[in-house]
């Protein structure tokens, strides 16, 4: 179905990334104003973005997790991830259906916060983590796992595309090297654990959650008929 907004027509896996960029742009937006200093009124919301929208490993609180995967503090740090939602996410809605897709896309950017939260604990790195690029990369993953077919573009190159799989590949050798020469410019830790949690998915994940919810609707039925009777 195709839904009418303002003159321009879109369809629901359409929707479904368009409303997840949407908050992607708001928080954007918060951190921008709140940067401003001076007489910015959001300039008092600064406290409360980085207390629930950046991630530190050793503070011990879970919900940043999931609010880091919204957050963005520079426009071309939006931009990339955003391009890459808007790349990847319509393909894969219909596929997993819209309530699937974002359970998926959220999961994951927690799971990816908690894999770069145990490099951080590992190595004693203090710097926060956010940004989408985790749920992102787990996007592009199973798109290269599910279609190894595909066709990846670089960003910087788009002229030039490469397999999916080969590209997944040198992302995750990317990050390995990442991690043993200590960079610090990407969350290489939450990267491989997008990957990680995108194979697992495609491998037996999508079986087992699939035999779960059938599981939790045949007990909800149960449990409704021995309540009427």
């Amino acid at each position: 179905d195709l839904f009418n907004i303002m003159g321009c027509q879109f369809n629901s896996a359409q929707l479904v990334c368009g409303g997840l960029i949407a908050c992607n742009l708001v928080i954007f937006g918060c951190w921008t104003r709140a940067l401003r200093g001076g007489h910015d009124p959001l300039h008092y919301a600064y406290p409360w973005l980085q207390k629930h929208f950046l991630h530190y490993a050793f503070s011990g609180r879970a919900f940043p997790m999931l609010g880091a995967t919204f957050s963005h503090i520079t426009f071309p740090h939006l931009l990339f991830n955003m391009l890459g939602l808007w790349s990847f996410g319509p393909a894969l809605v219909p596929l997993l259906g819209e309530e699937n897709f974002l359970a998926c896309y959220l999961s994951s950017g927690v799971l990816s916060s908690f894999g770069g939260m145990l490099i951080r604990l590992a190595t004693t790195a203090t710097a926060p983590s956010l940004g989408a690029s985790g749920s992102v990369l787990y996007l592009a993953s199973i798109t290269a796992l599910i279609y190894p077919a595909t066709q990846f573009t670089i960003i910087f190159f788009p002229f030039v595309s490469f397999p999916a799989p080969q590209v997944l590949m040198g992302i995750v050798a990317l990050d390995i090297t990442g991690l043993l020469m200590r960079w610090r410019r990407f969350d290489h830790g939450a990267h491989l654990a997008a990957v990680a949690t995108g194979v697992t998915f495609v491998g037996w994940g999508a079986d087992l959650i699939t035999k779960y919810q059938r599981w939790v609707i045949l007990q909800w039925r149960k449990v409704r008929k021995q309540i009427r009777g």
